[in-house]
């Protein structure tokens, strides 16, 4: 209910596929299979990633015990933030690829006690490896495994070595089905592009003031975490420290990759709704996290509806 409340306006204006043709597997699919489809199927689909992704996110937080009690809290700050640009209100490659990425982090987080590591860091490299190829920004996903091995695991250069196997395993598929179809010349178009890149963004005072408040929320989730995060366990200190990683790599994403718009930066909407759920969960009154809550719907409403 609340994703089809902070969209309302998908009544009026639809959601669209903007998908840039040299960025990933998913942009050729929705290129190819769902652009020009009917609005209600776009709309359908949009709904059902969001409200996926929400749930999935909240429900891996819960299993993991990195939260002190039982909130829906994450699920609802990652619908609000993915409803503020209008860029983040599109079917988008950038949309789909959030899946593998909450995907990626469930088995991160199982890292510290796996009884089989190597089949997991395996996976880990496989998604990553496949993720980059839907969609090649998801490149820095590789430096995020690597702090993860780094702190959550002791150095074994066997552990390494087979992460690195499946992160190169979906490309060795392709270069060999490629090169049985004498199609080799087409595999510069799924190596990622990387330059530094300024997307077209307009640039108005509603811009930087949602961007500001943005990461004044965010900064005060953070500090709510890092004063309750002293009783927390030592494994789940060191996957809120993953995920802290992932929040500042992830940052940079439409600057540094080619062709990249605003709407790669939905990509850092993962790791941001946990951390500014601690802003809505610790406040011991309800007072701030009232403002916030309406703060949020007052820049959707702003953003969807008055700019356009």
């Amino acid at each position: 209910m609340l994703s089809i409340a902070v969209h309302a306006h998908f009544f009026i204006m639809p959601p669209q596929v903007v998908a840039v043709a040299d960025d990933g597997l998913i942009s050729r699919f929705l290129r190819n299979y769902v652009a020009g489809g009917q609005s209600i199927l776009i709309i359908l689909l949009y709904h059902f990633f969001i409200v996926s992704q929400a749930l999935r996110l909240n429900y891996l937080f819960y299993d993991q015990r990195m939260f002190t009690k039982p909130t829906f809290l994450i699920a609802m700050v990652y619908v609000l933030i993915t409803a503020i640009f209008p860029d983040w209100n599109q079917l988008t490659p950038a949309l789909v690829a959030n899946t593998l990425i909450i995907w990626l982090f469930s088995l991160v987080v199982k890292l510290y006690n796996s009884p089989n590591p190597k089949t997991l860091l395996f996976n880990i490299g496989l998604i990553i490896g496949g993720c980059i190829l839907c969609f090649h920004p998801a490149t820095l996903l590789i430096l995020i495994a690597i702090f993860a091995l780094v702190v959550v695991r002791p150095f074994n250069i066997t552990e390494w070595l087979v992460m690195l196997m499946g992160v190169c395993a979906p490309f060795y598929f392709l270069f060999m089905f490629l090169f049985l179809t004498d199609r080799l010349v087409q595999l510069q178009q799924f190596v990622p592009l990387w330059q530094l890149n300024l997307p077209d963004v307009k640039t108005t005072p509603l811009f930087f003031i949602t961007i500001g408040i943005i990461l004044l929320f965010l900064a005060i989730g953070v500090y709510h975490f890092q004063d309750k995060s002293r009783r927390m366990l030592i494994q789940v200190r060191k996957n809120w420290g993953v995920l802290m990683v992932m929040l500042l790599i992830m940052l940079p994403l439409p600057f540094i990759s080619k062709n990249a718009t605003l709407d790669s930066l939905l990509l850092w909407c993962v790791p941001v709704s946990p951390f500014m759920a601690n802003g809505f969960l610790f406040p011991k009154r309800e007072t701030f996290p009232n403002i916030m809550f309406w703060s949020l719907i007052i820049l959707v409403v702003l953003n969807n509806w008055w700019v356009t």
